[in-house]
């Protein structure tokens, strides 16, 4: 498949997209909750992560035993099943629902595309959230422009993530993780080893968090080097220190370019850089 193109960012301003934000961290917890629900617990919580599909332009969660798969639409705010083929069977708007009926909705759809292993009842997985009226019986609210919006950094994130991922990063699978919603991939330098002491570089995409309000795009090595061995980044991208050591380029510094181009340039720039000097690190 030939590489999607570059959508134009900065339509919404970044610092606008908290709320939208939210919304579809919430809406992608019922495709979180299937996996949860029919598929084996992987050790990193892998069987639960998801894919940002291109043709879709959302997500899809990982196959179930019957071949259906969960999906959100991001843009129409809609969840719903997929069957073994890819085609929409059963789906719901999500615009003035609750979370519990996203969950009733999609048990539903799934169980109609001939997934018989999904309780009828699905479930928050066991993680915490960021606050949210959503957690406590509030209605889904859609925002349409912000949503567009969002969309269109997850279209290139993943786009600007799987071309960093092949060149540097061993060929690692970009997945959309839904307890902290971000896009990652992650190379592993000790496969041999555990995670916590295996050298590794990741990178990823987040749409904002409790560290930062706006999207970013990250790259982290692990274990973190000492400060001061720290390289120079591009400016705009700075290393983040506090709680966790990151490469970050936030949103704002995308966007300060105009043009899509130049967009896409600062961005694959930041990623094949950053994971670059990440390895060197971990490497020397």
């Amino acid at each position: 498949m030939s590489t999607p193109s570059w959508s134009t960012l900065g339509r919404v301003s970044p610092a606008a997209l908290t709320a939208a934000r939210l919304t579809l961290h919430y809406a992608a917890q019922p495709l979180a909750a299937a996996a949860y629900a029919a598929l084996p617990t992987a050790p990193d919580h892998g069987h639960s992560n998801l894919l940002w599909s291109f043709d879709r332009g959302g997500f899809v969660g990982r196959s179930l035993p019957s071949g259906a798969r969960a999906f959100l639409d991001p843009v129409r705010l809609r969840v719903g099943g997929l069957d073994g083929g890819g085609a929409e069977l059963h789906g719901l708007d999500l615009e003035g629902r609750t979370l519990a009926e996203a969950f009733e909705a999609l048990a539903r759809a799934l169980r109609g595309a001939g997934e018989d292993t999904i309780d009828e009842h699905l479930t928050l997985p066991d993680y915490d959230l960021p606050a949210s009226p959503l957690a406590s019986g509030g209605t889904f609210p859609r925002e349409a422009e912000p949503l567009a919006e969002l969309t269109r950094w997850f279209h290139d994130a993943q786009a600007a993530l799987a071309k960093v991922a092949a060149n540097l990063l061993a060929g690692a699978e970009v997945r959309g993780w839904p307890h902290h919603f971000d896009l990652a991939a992650l190379r592993t330098l000790d496969p041999e080893l555990d995670p916590e002491s295996a050298r590794s570089v990741g990178a990823g995409f987040s749409p904002g968090d409790g560290s930062y309000t706006e999207p970013y795009f990250y790259v982290s090595p692990w274990p973190a080097p000492a400060d001061a061995r720290l390289p120079d980044l591009e400016p705009g991208a700075h290393w983040h220190v506090t709680g966790f050591t990151s490469a970050v380029l936030p949103a704002s510094s995308v966007v300060a370019h105009p043009d899509g181009a130049d967009q896409e340039r600062v961005v694959q720039r930041f990623l094949d850089d950053a994971v670059s000097a990440s390895l060197a690190l971990l490497e020397g």
